[in-house]
């Protein structure tokens, strides 16, 4: 398996492959499906922001633990937003995790295995190649609970396109990774059992690519992410405070469909 370091944290642990050069970084919270929750989206942000400087990685894997679930959404579980503050606080708490791996200058591919709903698909779409098992499942939750899925509707629509991002936030249906390849956001498809082999061989290829070249053609790629994510921040934390997402919340504990709109 070659010289691999590894450091584990509250979510997710990291295992540096030092002969090659790179880093997986893994998601785990089995309990959860590897779902979101501040302290990972901290976590994911902190490791990100710990390879800018770190010649043993030039290229980094995001991956989930187990064949089931990539990520399976945000777990909203013990938020409160009764406050504004709570709510704003949030959103720049799950910025984190994106905005560090877009402002990386390094490559992160994504290895989404099994289910990639809501965060799980939005912090897929932000990695600079997305990698698919052929069972993996992609859909955006966010409306189910009164929200929307602010990283999709702003950075991925150059990507997925107005149409397909509209359709997939509207109706929260899952998405195939066949689908998605053809939309323009997964780059391959393979089966679930070559995607350990798949990813590393990318990593490892990438990472012997010249590092300046690298962080200028990511930086004129991502330049525009910085705005994006100021106007969600702006827009997120009214929609947390709402009556809708009490529902949603209340719904989805108690196993039923939400009834929006009602005071």
């Amino acid at each position: 398996m070659g010289n691999i370091e590894r450091v584990d944290y509250e979510t997710l642990y990291v295992e540096k492959h030092l002969d090659e050069r790179y880093a997986v970084v893994t998601l785990h919270r089995p309990d959860s499906l590897n779902a979101g929750s501040p302290t990972m989206f901290h976590e994911i942000g902190e490791v990100m922001k710990g390879f800018e400087d770190d010649d043993q990685v030039r290229a980094v894997v995001l991956t989930g633990h187990g064949e089931k679930s990539f990520s399976a959404g945000a777990d909203l579980g013990g938020m409160t937003f009764d406050k504004m503050s709570n709510c704003y606080w949030f959103i720049r708490r799950c910025n984190e995790a994106f905005e560090a791996i877009e402002r990386l200058p390094k490559v992160v591919i994504a290895a989404v295995n099994g289910y990639a709903f809501g965060f799980g698909l939005e912090i897929a779409l932000v990695c600079d190649i997305v990698l698919a098992s052929d069972n993996a499942r992609f859909g955006l939750r966010e409306m189910n609970h009164g929200l929307l899925p602010a990283v999709t509707v702003t950075r991925g629509l150059d990507i997925l396109g107005r149409r397909r991002v509209a359709y997939m936030a509207f109706t929260s249906d899952d998405v195939s990774p066949a689908e998605l390849r053809d939309w323009g956001m997964i780059n391959t498809v393979v089966p679930r059992e070559q995607l350990v082999e798949e990813y590393s061989a990318l990593a490892a290829r990438i990472a012997n690519r010249a590092p300046l070249a690298i962080a200028a053609t990511k930086r004129l790629i991502n330049k525009g992410a910085g705005a994006h994510y100021r106007e969600a921040e702006n827009t997120m934390p009214g929609l947390f405070a709402s009556e809708d997402v009490v529902e949603g919340r209340r719904a989805f504990e108690e196993r039923r469909e939400p009834v929006f709109g009602e005071r």
